[in-house]
């Protein structure tokens, strides 16, 4: 199973081996999509567990534990590609690389790579990306 999740963290826990607990003791694989952590500040991650149902959720149990704010992340970026006139406004704040622009200047979403971080939907002067909630969810 996997499942993902924006994990929050005060500044006493940046200095803590969060990821490596999480893999040793509850043997879930993380993929850490998205990170800013800074010493003395705190820091926000969005990663994907994976493992068996379980062991995630005693990952996020342990992490709530511990004083990590854990959200997980039920929520999908519906874009409408076939109205889009590649301006390239929304790749200024794509910072996973789900949207850039190709050696012919049209616009690429690779959904594989986005962290629905929602940045896109403001950025977009066409308003041609939505957040809804995922399928299945």
């Amino acid at each position: 199973m996997k499942k993902r999740f924006a994990l929050r963290f005060a500044p006493g826990l940046v200095e803590q081996p969060l990821v490596s607990k999480l893999v040793r003791a509850y043997d879930v694989d993380v993929n850490i999509l998205n990170a800013d952590v800074s010493s003395g500040r705190g820091g926000k991650l969005i990663v994907d567990l994976v493992g068996r149902t379980e062991a995630i959720k005693q990952s996020v149990s342990w992490l709530g534990g511990i004083g990590v704010v854990v959200s997980e992340i039920v929520k999908e970026l519906v874009f409408n590609q076939d109205s889009c006139v590649s301006c390239g406004g929304c790749t200024a704040v794509c910072s996973s690389g789900a949207l850039q622009m190709d050696r012919e200047w049209k616009l690429v979403y690779d959904a594989s790579k986005c962290v629905v971080c929602g940045l896109c939907v403001n950025a977009c002067p066409l308003r041609l990306f939505e957040l809804s909630m995922e399928r299945g969810a």
